[in-house]
């Protein structure tokens, strides 16, 4: 007897194993591949259930690893996050698990948290550290970045507002020049917090 796969997972996202079960999202895909490539940072914006974080994750990551973005090749590290209510530290704690040399994770999330809030090209200089290998790049998923303004109140840090802008700087920055470094950014958020 052959085990059946179910082809839905319910109410949480298609993750990037689930990508041969993840399907009639091609020409999506495709745009975010090409806006992707074009930029090298772009968000995935629509309703609360409409599929942005099953995009990126089913889609585009999967995308990515088969070399679909043929331009640069199909070596990424990927930091996968979700800002919560300490933006710069998550991305700190994810950035911390693609470095080459780190035994010590916990340590090497702390270093790379104080070069993050050092200053605005902070992204730039953490990802110098990584040691990236000739044709790798570092892609950077930001999801459910609403998260930002739902947990503003809870965040750790003594002025909210600065953390969210510093977080936001830190991912735009790091993206502007993309000659310097190959960082890419994706983000995920809810429409309904366009106008925050």
């Amino acid at each position: 007897m052959s085990e059946r796969i179910n082809p839905f997972p319910g109410l949480r996202p298609f993750n990037r194993d689930e990508n041969s079960i993840f399907f009639g999202r091609t020409k999506k895909v495709d745009d975010l591949l090409a806006l992707l490539a074009k930029r090298h940072f772009t968000a995935v914006v629509g309703t609360s259930g409409s599929g942005k974080s099953s995009l990126v994750g089913a889609g585009l990551l999967a995308a990515l690893a088969r070399g679909l973005m043929t331009e640069v090749g199909s070596q990424w590290r990927i930091a996968f996050l979700r800002p919560g209510n300490n933006p710069i530290k998550n991305l700190a704690d994810q950035l911390a698990q693609l470095h080459p040399d780190s035994a010590e994770v916990d340590q090497t999330a702390g270093a790379i948290e104080q070069t993050l809030r050092r200053s605005s090209l902070g992204l730039k200089a953490a990802v110098e550290q990584l040691k990236l290998n000739p044709g790798e790049n570092i892609l950077i998923v930001v999801d459910q970045l609403e998260e930002l303004f739902r947990y503003q109140s809870s965040f750790a840090a003594e002025n909210p507002a600065d953390e969210s802008a510093s977080f936001v700087k830190l991912l735009l920055v790091a993206t502007a020049n993309p000659r310097d470094l190959p960082i890419y950014v994706v983000l995920t958020m809810r429409s309904e917090y366009l106008g925050e």
